[in-house]
């Protein structure tokens, strides 16, 4: 009896021990992904990514949508912006890959896989270029990632577990994820495939439940689709014209799903080796039912929407599709056996990502040609701008007009925030009116050349040809010529400036 009662003792330390062990390691996972890829960023990039910049122009404006988008994205830049510059941006990106993580963490124990099995779901999104490499560049793709996440944990834990909570954390999740990016309903593909191919999905169409999360989930929406009207539904405009389903040829059905099904196998390919190796040495399976379409069913569903649509699927979109890959291969192939291999998968992975990275952007200016966005001198651009301003006006600046990527540029690095006219596109600019810019006036700012002693430089009229014409007080300011930062060949950007008078 003593006997029974100190190995059930001894059972039961272990399983602590265990279950800290599976604690500590998600925590240093987290942990490492918010410092390592906040801090290569930062020392390789001198300006934000084009997508970030231009999520902080529009958080700038707190509208409920904007010319491409819905708000969400642009809202949380703001703020981590504003709180943190630059490292604020590059630590929200890796938030949302946490964020997401925890949850597929909580799907694995919901499905009643073992911690072990649980950590390794995770572990393994790492060799997944989308959640290293790509996370990096914070955009309406990565803010959706955690609600797909705990969507999906939300959804099958409240047919499991019968939660009304949890058929109201379903709503809110595909709310938030349509707030950041309308396929973000996307979701529910994988979501009702797992229902479906586990025989429930009877079980979901007769619930209360699933009503009411589309019910949270449409008020949610609701003032972005008030906001869509009031704009000529500029939003659904961008994204029918992002897919090029008006000029695509006929053959697109077929070429197209095909060629993002293959991309995206690509993009899992160390994931796909490292399962057939796992299935070669270990012949047993522990087929958990639904998370092949869990893992799969947003893949499908793109590829079926660019057949019926005839559109070009962006290979960004399927961001956040993968996540649920591991809940599928590491029980299927048992890759929790082979606790080495996956770690020399995912070690070498992460360090590819980090060395490419590094390489491209950081050491990028001493090699290419041509400069990334990340290598735009923003704090010297942004800083000359204002100052242009201000020799001609003693109060803030409060309009530029610029393409969303200098415009963006000067508003997330001077204190004035301008707000852009993009483009000098009214319809892209729903935040602020011609008349608003003719009476408190406005800085033009265009890149003329990236090599400041080209002869073929790009005047204002060839960028914005009627601009003369809506501002006949505007006038031109000598150009800023600013070296490229972290070069060698001391070649410099060509700006032009140009400024609307406020009205007296």
């Amino acid at each position: 009896m003593l006997m029974k009662k100190i190995e059930k003792s001894q059972k039961s330390k272990d399983e602590i021990q265990r279950s800290f062990s599976v604690r500590f390691a998600l925590r240093l996972w987290a942990l490492l992904h918010l410092a390592v890829w906040t801090i290569v960023p930062m020392m390789s990039n001198t300006c934000l990514p084009l997508d970030s910049v231009e999520a902080v122009s529009w958080g700038s404006q707190w509208q409920w949508g904007y010319d491409k988008h819905p708000p969400l994205s642009g809202w949380a830049a703001e703020i981590f912006h504003s709180a943190m510059g630059d490292a604020g941006i590059y630590f929200l990106a890796q938030l949302c890959v946490v964020l997401a993580g925890f949850g597929i963490y909580r799907i694995a124990r919901l499905l009643e896989l073992s911690k072990r099995q649980a950590l390794f779901t995770v572990l393994v999104l790492d060799a997944v270029y989308f959640f290293q490499f790509a996370a990096v560049e914070f955009n309406v793709n990565i803010i959706q990632m955690p609600f797909w996440a705990w969507g999906w944990y939300f959804g099958i834990d409240a047919l499991k577990n019968r939660k009304i909570a949890s058929w109201v954390g379903l709503g809110l999740c595909v709310g938030l994820a349509a707030l950041g990016k309308y396929l973000g309903v996307f979701l529910l593909a994988p979501l009702f495939g797992f229902w479906w191919s586990r025989g429930e999905l009877k079980s979901v169409l007769k619930s209360p439940g699933l009503y009411l999360a589309g019910f949270v989930a449409f008020l949610l929406f609701l003032p972005h689709l008030i906001w869509m009207a009031q704009h000529d539904w500029c939003t659904l405009t961008y994204a029918m014209h992002r897919g090029g389903s008006e000029a695509a040829p006929w053959w697109g059905r077929i070429y197209y799903p095909l060629e993002f099904l293959l991309i995206q196998l690509a993009v899992l390919a160390p994931l796909v080796l490292l399962s057939l190796w796992s299935r070669f040495k270990y012949k047993g399976a522990q087929s958990v039912p639904g998370t092949m379409a869990l893992a799969l069913g947003g893949f499908v569903a793109m590829a079926l929407i660019a057949v019926v649509g005839n559109i070009k699927p962006v290979d960004m979109w399927a961001a956040p599709m993968p996540l649920a890959i591991g809940l599928w291969l590491v029980p299927r192939f048992q890759l929790d056996q082979h606790p080495r291999a996956v770690f020399i998968t995912t070690i070498t992975m992460t360090l590819v990502f980090v060395l490419g990275y590094s390489i491209a952007y950081g050491l990028g200016p001493r090699f290419r040609k041509k400069p990334h966005r990340t290598n735009y001198p923003a704090h010297v651009l942004a800083t000359a701008t204002e100052q242009a301003w201000h020799q001609n006006y003693p109060f803030a600046l409060d309009y530029i007009v610029a393409d969303e990527f200098l415009g963006g540029i000067v508003n997330a690095y001077t204190k004035s925030r301008p707000a852009v006219m993009i483009r000098a596109n009214l319809a892209r600019s729903a935040y602020l009116t011609e008349a608003q810019v003719q009476k408190h006036g406005a800085i033009v700012l265009w890149l003329k050349s990236r090599n400041f002693l080209d002869k073929n430089q790009r005047s204002l009229k060839e960028i914005y040809p009627d601009l003369q014409t809506r501002f006949p007080t505007m006038r031109m300011l000598p150009d800023l010529i600013i070296p490229w930062p972290r070069r060698t060949d001391h070649r410099a950007g060509r700006y032009g400036l140009a400024i609307i008078p406020p009205k007296s």
